[in-house]
Order: structure tokens, then C-alpha cells, then sequence
């Protein structure tokens, strides 16, 4: 990295700091700590969505997959884009209407007491396990990549991270991942754009592509490529929706406002993927041995195939750009998994069962505490998070997913397809999935598949491949089947828990009022706008420090974008200053 590329970064962090500071006067409460009062506007709620989405991963592992095997990877994302329409068309809408604060309240509304405390605990370590592979995924990167010492990296973003989710909760959150969206749009649109034009244009690109067959490399079977596709994309539709995920659309002020946002993150999963990969789609056509430009990276030296084109086509400067952008999809899904797990805990544990009476100070106070414990934890455990040679950056996410989080996704995804399961539906589906996950990884063999296929053995690819889709077809098949069987066992219930489920049918029916609407701060507009506006004007002003005009254009070009995109913000304080609630200082 050249000095300019640091400075770039430390600027990045800064100013990162400074929103989150900016922001921090929005929480008043622990409704405000956890999902901002259900005050936010749909551009915020759906740009916490979308960020969410992915991390680092995606610039390294995801890149690596474009690098290998072309078009491919795009049916994830596009899993996601589709799973973000289904939330517009149905779920966003159902979740905000259950009127509830946190994920693991619509999970107690739904299956009782008993099931919202074995999610609870499951979800904590699930999160931390989560957020500890992105983060060492990018520390690992960035040390071999860009010589920055893995411990930094680990220890500096994750206390920034910790820092932001615990100043202000849900709105530090928020509003630090709509600044880093546009951030992260920008580049990686206009860094798309110039490698699009370098090559030639998309038609030459297809043809330069070095490989024979649509399905990338090491892949002789279309039914294993075909099957992988269906299964990502049902997967990213089912991570979407799930109860535990809904947090997403808790935070709007009304059910039209979540399904906004809902649409907003799918269009943007449309458009944004293709544009993603453009750069090491290109860097592939040029037939570079990554290997021998990254040693330290050994066998994962595909993971720099975006890096290789920005280090080598692009101006200095834009390296630094791009690993703030990396650094902007890692923080943004840790940044609200850590207050996700926050308010779990505050709500679902605190003051459901440590002290009922807890004042808003103290539930304030307690939720600041768990976020920094919770961010802690995250650090330590990407510190002790041992490197797996088997599997590949991209694997390890996937196979994470099949086998630990689609056990908990499966019943909460089907919790408001069907109302008529019994309460102990919910805990006993996660049993049915974890077994399943355990078959399949200690006693299923993929090479039982092989007289289906007439072969002597798969390859890597072909083997990792069918172990997800498998997985994920059991789970649909068999923990979701257990699931929908348990309605042969339901019963109406009756007492309190059966006011609970009335009041949950009546709210799924009923649009939320006016009266229940959180007033909208018409400064978040403002600020963000504002905020955008500088940011935008400072990345233009990059351009200063090129000696030819076509190196100049590309740090314009971008910060052109977030002017463009902060002055829309700012004008939005107009719009939200006639909503019915407003706040206007």
C-alpha cells in the first residue's frame, strides 16, 4: 500500500467515528437502542438490509468464485434479490404488523416461552461464530494482501464495530451502513464500469472468458451444478425471511414502509452483483497467476482476484478505496449482529427473566454492557478461529450456513406460513435439524452419490457442492417436513397463552395505525445527507493527487455519486417533514 492508500483508510475510520458520534444522540431508550423507536424510513431499514447481506467475503471468497467459475456466483446474490422481493410481496409486511422489537419477541409470540429461550441461546454463539468469520476472513486477506498484521486488523475493526453498535445502538448502526452502502455502491459500480470498458465491453468479456462450459471449471456434471443453484438460491430466499431476520423490517415505522425497504435491498441485489464482478471476471481473462503475485495467500490466492486489477489498472489511491469498502461490508453486518444479540438479550433475557422490573435506564445501561461483551467475545473468537485447509473462504460460508443456521431458519421461516403448529414445534424442529446437520457431516459421504452419476470420483468442487445442496435438500425434505407434520398434534391453546395467539391473529389482520406510528426525526435526512455531501466531496478530491486526467476521472466519477446520493438525502428531510409523525429538531 502507498501512502496515499493509508491515509484513505485512517480517513475512512475517522469519519466512520464521526457518524457514529453524530448519530448518538438519537437513542434516548432502549426502544431507540434496539430498533430506533421504529422511527426509521424505508431507505435506512433497507440499506441495514441489504448490508447485511454480505461482508468482506464477498470482495475475497465470493471474487475467488467469480475468478474460478464466472457467472456462478451470481445466483447467490441473486438468491438474496429474490428473497428480498418475497419479504416485499409477503413477509416484510407480517413481521412489522406482529408489533414487536426484536427477532426473538415474534419468536415467543409465535412458540412460547420455551423456544424463545433455546433460540436465545443458540443465536448468541451462532452470531459471534458468524461475525468471527467475517472478521477473520478479513484479517487474513488484508495481511497477506496488503502486509497489515492480522492481530491489527482483527483488534482495530472489531473495536470500531464495538464502538459504533454500542454508542447509539440501532441508529449509530443504521445510519454508519447507509453511509457505507452508498460508499460501497459507488466503488464498486464505477470500478465495474472502467474494467467493463478496459476489456472491451460485456460481449468481449463473455468471449475472453477462459473456460468451456457455462457450469466454470471442475464441474463435469449439470445436474451437481443445477442442483447447486436451486438450493443457493431457495437457501438465500429462506435466510431473508426467517423470523430471525426479521429484525430488518422492525425498525420502519409502518408495515408500507417495511415492505419498501424490502424491495429496495431486492433491486439492489438485482443490479449490483453484475457490476461486482466484472473485475475479476477480467482479471481471469488475463490468465494471471495470482499466486505468484500473493504468496502469502498459498492456495488462496484466488481470493485476490478484485485486488489484482484495482492494484495493477486503476490509480494509486483506489486500493485504499477498496479496502474501505471491504472493511464497510464487514462492518455493517457485525455492527448489527452486535445489536441484534443485544437486544435479544435485553429483551429476552434481562427483562424477561433476570428483572422484570427493570427501569429504562438500567435495560439503557444493560444493552450498551452485553453489545461490548458481545463485540469482545467476536474479537477473541476470530483471534482462536483456526484455519480449515480443506475447504476454501467461499465453502466455509456456505457450509456454515447448510449445517448450523438452517436448523434455527427452517421452523422460523414457516412460524407465520402456518399458525396452526403446536408451541413445541419451534424447539423440537431445531432438534430434528441439528441431527440432520450431524448426519450429514460425520456419517454422510458424498461418493454414495457416485453410481447416480456413473463416476469413479468427484472433484473438489463437485464434492463440496453436492455435501451443501444435499444438506440443504434434507433439511427442506425432512426438518421441514417434521415441522409441517406437527400440525397433526396442534390444539387451540387456552389461558394467557392463548390470548397471546388470539392478539397475534388480530395484528397479522390489523394495518398499523397512525396512532401507533413512532414519529419521524426529519434529521436523518439532514445528517446523513450532510455527511454524504463531505464525504463525496473528499473522495472527488483524491483526484487532485493524479497526474493524468483518465486517473483523475475514476476518484471524480465516484465521488460525484455520493454528492449525487447525499443530496437526495438531504432533500428527503423535506419529504419526512410532511410524514404524519414528523420531529423536526
Amino acid at each position: 500500500m502507498e501512502l496515499i492508500d493509508g491515509t484513505i483508510v485512517i480517513g475512512y475510520f475517522t469519519f466512520v467515528l464521526f457518524a457514529a458520534l453524530a448519530f448518538k444522540r438519537f437513542t434516548t431508550d432502549s426502544s431507540g437502542f434496539i430498533r430506533g423507536g421504529g422511527a426509521m424510513m424505508w431507505w435506512m431499514a433497507g440499506a441495514t438490509a441489504f448490508m447485511t447481506q454480505f461482508s468482506a467475503w464477498t470482495f475475497t471468497g465470493a471474487a475467488a468464485k467469480a475468478y474460478e467459475d464466472g457467472l456462478t456466483v451470481l445466483f447467490i446474490f441473486w438468491g438474496n434479490a429474490l428473497g428480498f422481493l418475497v419479504a416485499a410481496r409477503y413477509f416484510a409486511a407480517r413481521y412489522r404488523k406482529m408489533r414487536v422489537e426484536t427477532a426473538m419477541e415474534a419468536i415467543k409470540v409465535r412458540f412460547g416461552r420455551v423456544s424463545e429461550q433455546v433460540y436465545t441461546w443458540l443465536s448468541f454463539p451462532l452470531t459471534i461464530m458468524s461475525a468471527a468469520i467475517w472478521l477473520n476472513g478479513l484479517a487474513l486477506f488484508t495481511a497477506a494482501v496488503f502486509n497489515i498484521d492480522l492481530v491489527v486488523t482483527i483488534v482495530g475493526v472489531g473495536l470500531l464495530v464495538t464502538f459504533i453498535a454500542a454508542s447509539g445502538g440501532s441508529w449509530t448502526v443504521s445510519a454508519t451502513n447507509v453511509i457505507q452502502l452508498i460508499l460501497l455502491v459507488a466503488i464498486t459500480m464505477s470500478v465495474g464500469a472502467f474494467a467493463l470498458l478496459e476489456v472491451g465491453g460485456p460481449v468481449t468479456l463473455i468471449e475472453s472468458y477462459p473456460t468451456d462450459s457455462y457450469m466454470g471449471s471442475n464441474m463435469s456434471y449439470w445436474q451437481v451444478f443445477w442442483l447447486w443453484v436451486v438450493m443457493m438460491i431457495l437457501k438465500q430466499t429462506m435466510n431473508t425471511n426467517n423470523a430471525l431476520s426479521c429484525y430488518r423490517f422492525l425498525v420502519t415505522t409502518n408495515e408500507r414502509e417495511a415492505k419498501k425497504a424490502a424491495l429496495f435491498a431486492g433491486i439492489l441485489f438485482i443490479l449490483g452483483p453484475v457490476m461486482w464482478f466484472v473485475p475479476p471476471w477480467v482479471t481471469a481473462t488475463l490468465g494471471v497467476d495470482l499466486m505468484a503475485y500473493y504468496p502469502k495467500l498459498a492456495e488462496s490466492a484466488n481470493n485476490a482476484a478484485y485486488v489484482y486489477y484495482i492494484d495493477h489498472y486503476l490509480p494509486a489511491g483506489m486500493l485504499g478505496l477498496v479496502l474501505a469498502a471491504m472493511l464497510a461490508a464487514t462492518i455493517a453486518p457485525m455492527t448489527t449482529a452486535l445489536n441484534r444479540n443485544a437486544g435479544i438479550f435485553v429483551r429476552n433475557v434481562y427483562q424477561a427473566v433476570l428483572n422484570p422490573k427493570a427501569t429504562e435506564h438500567k435495560q439503557l445501561v444493560v444493552g450498551k454492557v452485553s453489545t461490548v461483551i458481545n463485540g469482545l467475545l467476536c474479537i477473541l473468537a476470530a483471534l482462536l478461529f483456526a484455519s480449515i485447509d480443506e475447504y476454501s473462504f467461499f465453502d466455509i460460508m456456505m457450509l456454515f450456513g447448510a449445517l448450523l443456521q438452517t436448523p434455527l431458519t427452517i421452523p422460523s421461516l414457516l412460524a407465520l406460513v402456518t399458525l396452526k403448529t403446536p408451541d413445541w414445534s419451534g424447539w423440537a424442529t431445531i432438534a430434528v435439524g441439528l441431527s440432520v446437520s450431524f448426519f450429514m457431516q460425520f456419517v454422510f459421504q458424498v461418493d454414495w452419490l457416485l453410481p447416480l452419476f456413473d463416476a469413479a470420483s468427484f472433484t473438489n468442487r463437485e464434492s463440496v457442492d453436492l455435501l451443501v445442496s444435499i444438506t440443504l435438500l434434507a433439511h427442506i425434505v425432512i426438518t421441514g417436513g417434521f415441522f409441517l407434520s406437527t400440525r397433526w398434534f396442534y390444539q387451540e391453546s387456552s389461558g394467557e397463552r392463548g390470548k397471546e395467539i388470539t392478539q397475534l391473529k388480530v395484528n397479522l389482520e390489523s394495518p398499523i395505525g397512525l396512532s401507533e406510528e413512532a414519529k419521524v426525526d426529519t434529521r436523518q435526512g439532514a445528517y446523513l445527507g450532510r455527511m454524504c455531501q463531505i464525504l463525496g466531496v473528499l473522495v472527488a478530491s483524491i483526484a487532485m493527487t493524479t497526474d493524468s486526467m483518465s486517473d483523475a476521472s475514476v476518484f471524480i466519477s465516484i465521488g460525484l455519486a455520493i454528492l449525487l446520493a447525499g443530496t437526495h438525502l438531504y432533500r428527503q428531510r423535506n419529504v419526512l417533514a410532511t410524514s404524519p409523525n414528523p420531529i423536526t429538531d
